[in-house]
């Protein structure tokens, strides 16, 4: 007689939870002998006749990765735009409107907002997904419809504020609309390898953002401003139809359905509160260098095309390590990719962007950085997974507040560094970087900023410290038998 089953998931449903599905697959993938507990309740589920349904497995198979593959097309896109607005507005400020408009100054709104506003607004669109799951797909959708709205208007604006509403506001309600939904799938089809899993779905906005900026600078310097938006529209909703077709969820829709009630015990709970707050600061560093990288090649009195260079590099190498931190994060201990990419950026800030002079180090210091700094964000689902369990509704309202915490750093880290820029004590003080106008204090506060955000790595003091967050969905295990002798 056998004593194991294929990892066949079968759920009824009727009857089988969310959560239940979870148990079922524990006692699948356990080695279980006949006449155990664990055999007959699988035999129960697997013997189901008419209202079984068979799911596909998690971290392996077509499917799995089909989703994945999905989710990092809506990646690419929805975020290639906002880190590519660099070019959209040197085109506005030298060709689309003179230099004595009076609207000029909302022009860097446009970009602060297009980024900011997906980050933040997670916040209202992952809650409100999770109490109405079945219409994460019609949500996607609409905002996939906005998205286009938004790029045609842009084509057809002639204030500067109109960019604003269509590019900025409109645009970016859509891409989170868009999104989000879509994200909130993926704890449901990898669980083991989610880490490894968020590091490649990142890579989009890394390839996005090396692609996006010279076919957009092209579009917009060849054909200029309507005619660039109309195609680039249309790349974007040709490209993003085709993936809604396998992003979709593992479970049954009705199967997902989650408490209206929002749990937020967790606010009591002190390893949430470090890792939010770690988060909140390096998102406040971590922006900053990407922001000033073109500035700071110009103030070198570099070439025109450096700046830009620059950046295509930080985002190219991003992806590689995104997906080392990610997949590390998944065999290591948590800590270990914490410090990788919190110390990797802060050395990289003080010792190759403090002291760069030419575009070679300039390079070098691309490389560095945006291969260390963008693998925090993919360390999120981990986080998650120290201070709770997988139920989903807790998930996705972690999730919105690390997403929004981030998009606040965004936000304000745009009228800080402008301070910081004023008010620095190493203006012709010191060589190189630090000594180049205002750039010493940004350089001396991102550094600090990503050494900061490495007390994450003392969460583990606090979790004896932690509140359990009771599962209301969760069934009560049953009473341990007593054994006896036959």
């Amino acid at each position: 007689m056998e004593t194991s089953r294929p990892q066949l998931d079968t759920i009824s449903r009727p009857s089988i939870s969310r959560f239940d599905t979870h148990e079922l697959e524990s006692n699948l993938a356990s080695p279980s002998t006949p006449g155990s507990s664990n055999w007959h309740r699988t035999l129960i589920a697997l013997e189901a006749p008419d209202t079984a349904v068979s799911l596909p497995p998690t971290d392996r198979g077509f499917h799995a990765y089909a989703y994945l593959a999905s989710a990092w097309m809506f990646e690419l896109l929805v975020w290639s735009f906002p880190f590519s607005y660099g070019v959209f507005l040197n085109y506005y400020t030298t060709v689309l409107f003179p230099p004595d408009d009076p609207q000029l100054n909302l022009l860097p709104l446009v970009g602060t907002l297009s980024s900011g506003i997906i980050y933040m607004a997670s916040l209202l669109v992952l809650p409100f997904v999770l109490k109405y799951p079945g219409q994460k797909r019609s949500i996607s959708l609409l905002g996939l419809v906005l998205c286009v709205v938004g790029l045609l208007g842009s084509g057809f604006a002639t204030r500067p504020v109109h960019l604003v509403t269509t590019q900025g506001v409109v645009y970016s309600i859509g891409a989170t609309m868009m999104f989000f939904p879509v994200l909130t799938y993926l704890m449901e089809w990898f669980s083991v390898k989610r880490g490894l899993a968020n590091g490649i779905l990142f890579t989009g906005t890394g390839l996005g953002g090396i692609v996006v900026p010279f076919v957009a600078e092209i579009l917009l310097n060849r054909y200029g401003q309507r005619t660039a938006f109309i195609v680039l529209a249309a790349i974007f909703g040709g490209l993003a139809l085709p993936a809604f077709v396998y992003a979709k969820p593992r479970l049954p829709v009705a199967q997902t359905s989650a408490a209206n009630v929002v749990d937020t015990s967790f606010l009591k709970n002190q390893v949430f509160w470090i890792f939010f707050i770690a988060n909140i600061i390096q998102a406040f560093a971590n922006f900053l260098p990407g922001i000033y990288l073109p500035s700071f090649a110009n103030d070198l009195k570099l070439s025109t095309t450096s700046g830009t260079l620059a950046l295509a590099l930080m985002n190219a190498t991003s992806m590689p390590g995104l997906i080392l931190i990610g997949g590390m994060s998944d065999k290591l201990d948590l800590r270990v990719s914490i410090c990788l990419s919190t110390v990797g950026s802060a050395l990289a800030i003080f010792l190759v962007w403090g002291f760069t002079a030419k575009l070679a180090p300039l390079l070098v210091f691309a490389c560095i950085y945006g291969f260390f700094s963008g693998g925090f964000s993919v360390l999120w689902p981990k986080f998650i997974g120290v201070i709770s369990t997988d139920d989903p509704h807790l998930y996705s309202t972690l999730m919105s507040l690390f997403v929004s915490s981030r998009g606040v750093g965004n936000v304000l880290s745009g009228p800080l560094s402008t301070t910081l820029l004023k008010h620095s004590p190493l203006y012709d003080k010191a060589r190189f970087g630090y000594g180049l106008k205002g750039y010493g204090s940004l350089i001396l506060f991102s550094g600090c900023g990503m050494l900061a955000s490495t007390v994450a790595i003392c969460y583990p003091y606090f979790l004896n410290k932690r509140v359990d967050i009771p599962n209301p969905l969760a069934r009560r295990p049953a009473p341990a038998r007593r054994l006896t002798d036959e």
